[in-house]
């Protein structure tokens, strides 16, 4: 995203009492996330798992600590808070036309096909693109910048664009993570009722094309789902993780955030994923019903599977010793 003019980091760490690494003037005219460079950007870093992704000659300066500073060539913003830093540059020096409010359907500067069926009570914000054929039904909003495809089907009460739960903690207390992103949904895609899609912190939150998405489902900001995807009621998909192609979610299953999901991966029914699937095929996760006296009992014992694992372990040891 633009900022509303060129700075030099020298100015911005003067203007947020932090440091740099550098004594030459660098300039930076817009903000970027580590995954999207931008000529002459400015992004931010938090830890070391993404150090090899930053030395890229278009991006002119990261937001970071002093000890990740050290391990890097880029010119650097050093603080003890990157992302807050970050945060605060677009709250005061994003451009103005992203902090529009919703206004009525169809505004100015929309592109919003004459094919397409808009319900009644329908909220459309500013900048939104909808394509040929598409159907919006009743009291569904879209909030700023959203593109939408052709044969779209967005069922009642579905909110595409809200912010994305972007937080940060400074001293002692959360602050809001400015959410400057879009929401783009290619061709085809089905999302039911009461679903709710959030905008990138800064990217795009990318529905490709054909996915099926059911009711009251959660997909948080900058997730991308992959062509061709399933996805039943109630499922919560948390930030920055990339579903592939051709895979289906069952219904209440959650997804950690910043994980990735191969194609042809075929999620069970209240699955919960915490790490990042690899390979094609079925997973499940959880344990099936049974009466409440006998899941007591296995609880309680579950609470000792590491301690009966470890006797178990030195038990085998000690015969292989005899």
């Amino acid at each position: 995203m633009k900022l509303n003019k060129e700075y030099s980091i020298q100015e911005l760490s003067e203007k947020y009492n932090c440091a740099t690494n550098v004594k030459d003037t660098v300039r930076v005219d817009c903000l970027c996330s580590i995954n999207n460079m931008k000529k002459n950007g400015l992004s931010y870093i938090l830890n070391n798992n993404l150090l090899s992704k930053i030395e890229n000659p278009s991006l002119a300066a990261i937001i970071t600590t002093k000890e990740i500073s050290q391990l890097i060539s880029v010119p650097c913003i050093i603080t003890d808070e990157p992302l807050y830093i970050f945060s605060k540059i677009i709250n005061d020096c994003i451009d103005s036309k992203y902090s529009g409010l919703l206004e009525q359907q169809r505004v100015e500067n929309n592109s919003i096909s004459s094919s397409a069926k808009i319900g009644k009570n329908v909220v459309i914000g500013k900048g939104v693109h909808i394509g040929k054929n598409t159907i919006i039904y009743p009291n569904v909003v879209i909030n700023d910048y959203t593109f939408i495809g052709d044969d779209v089907i967005i069922h009642p009460n579905a909110i595409i664009g809200s912010d994305g739960f972007g937080l940060v903690m400074h001293e002692k207390k959360w602050e809001k993570v400015a959410q400057i992103g879009n929401v783009i949904i290619e061709s085809g895609v089905e999302i039911g009722s009461n679903t709710t899609i959030d905008k990138a912190t800064i990217d795009s939150t990318i529905i490709k094309s054909n996915v099926k998405i059911d009711n009251q489902v959660h997909i948080a900001h900058n997730v991308i789902i992959g062509e061709n995807t399933a996805i039943a009621a109630c499922v919560g998909i948390a930030g920055s993780t990339v579903i592939g192609k051709n895979c289906t979610i069952g219904g209440g299953a959650g997804l950690n955030g910043h994980i990735t999901i191969a194609d042809n991966v075929h999620i069970n029914g209240m699955a919960m994923v915490t790490s990042s699937i690899e390979e094609p095929g079925q997973y499940a996760s959880g344990t099936t019903i049974e009466p409440a006296s006998s899941w007591r009992k296995n609880q309680a014992r579950f609470k000792k599977l590491d301690e009966l694992a470890k006797l178990i372990k030195k038990n085998k040891n000690g015969e292989n010793n005899e």
